[in-house]
């Protein structure tokens, strides 16, 4: 996870940061709607990057994430 950004502030800003993201070299960029997984809060629009098979692979990338969105953090997302 990249970033979480209210929803209340509208999805231009979410779409912004996936576009920097990706802009920076980052790979498989998204959004979710948090309020669509109860492995989240809701009421945000979250900014991915990758889907990682282990969490060792989600681990080791998030270095690279942290070098474009320090406060990166890796999460698993369950429907």
């Amino acid at each position: 996870m990249l970033v979480s950004l209210p929803q209340s502030g509208g999805r231009d800003l979410a779409d912004e940061s996936a576009a920097d993201a990706r802009r920076d070299g980052l790979a498989n960029v998204g959004i979710l709607n948090s309020s669509r997984f109860a492995s989240l809060h809701p009421g945000y629009f979250v900014v991915f990057t990758g889907v990682f098979d282990s969490e060792a692979e989600a681990t080791s990338a998030l270095p690279r994430a942290r070098s474009v969105f320090p406060l990166a953090y890796q999460r698993e997302i369950v429907p």
